[in-house]
């Protein structure tokens, strides 16, 4: 599966307090949430990455290679002169769009001027968040082809060659995972929180069984048949919580 890393510079971990006229209201965490389930849709991986320091976004940059096959980048006010930042996307022969979620063509004028915008793929700013998954759309669609990527590599190797270093990868690929795991829950309990307090209001009961046996049904053969039974457990763990939420809610209603 191919990955996508979304790369954040200084100041963005500020966002909902910082500006919001031209950022927003949403924190970098509402971003990375979206990032995430955007790629569940694309089909891809999603790493996220944030940093206050040109040392440690050059160095994330570098670690990329090899690793990484489209890079979604603000790099906030490096954009305007950080000539390493812009070396470094250069050598790495991976593509990147450069985002911005304000219009910096149309703000002062030293925002006017990107020095790394000759070594991206392309640029999209003043689409705020929803910039970012444009760019990711762009990056699978026009960028992340097998002949692109092998371009873009110049030949390098992507494929490691040794039971560890297939086992790192393993490990960082079921760590994204786990990432869109959590968002996908997080969405889950809130929907749940919302259908509980309507029950608890409505006077409606708590548990419907025949609803839960649909369920587990539905799960057990949406997987493939030798997870069918971890799905179901898993499931019949979540229907636990639902339950034991509206319990919760009922009180508080």
């Amino acid at each position: 599966m191919k990955t996508i890393l979304i790369m954040n510079g200084p100041n963005l971990s500020m966002l909902g307090k910082r500006d919001p006229k031209h950022y927003g209201s949403g924190t970098l965490r509402d971003l990375e949430n979206a990032c995430y389930l955007k790629g569940i849709e694309l089909g891809v991986n999603v790493q996220c990455f944030q940093s206050e320091s040109e040392s440690a976004m050059i160095r994330k940059l570098h670690s990329s290679m090899g690793v990484i096959d489209g890079i979604v980048l603000n790099a906030g006010a490096y954009t305007h002169y950080s000539i390493a930042i812009r070396d470094a996307i250069e050598l790495i022969k991976i593509p990147v769009i450069e985002v911005h979620l304000s219009d910096i063509h149309n703000r002062e004028d030293f925002r006017n001027t990107s020095v790394i915008e000759a070594v991206c793929v392309e640029q999209v700013c003043g689409l705020g968040v929803k910039g970012y998954l444009v760019a990711m759309e762009k990056l699978v669609e026009k960028y992340m082809t097998d002949d692109s990527s092998k371009a873009l590599s110049d030949g390098a190797s992507a494929e490691p060659s040794t039971p560890e270093a297939l086992l790192g990868e393993e490990r960082l690929a079921l760590n994204e995972i786990d990432k869109e795991i959590f968002v996908l829950f997080e969405r889950r309990m809130k929907h749940i929180d919302r259908i509980a307090k309507i029950k608890a209001e409505a006077g409606m009961p708590t548990q419907v069984p025949s609803r839960e046996a649909e369920i587990l049904e539905r799960v057990g053969n949406s997987v493939e048949e030798q997870y069918s039974a971890a799905a179901k457990a898993l499931m019949q763990e979540l229907l636990r919580l639902s339950r034991e939420r509206q319990k919760e809610i009922n009180k508080e209603v």
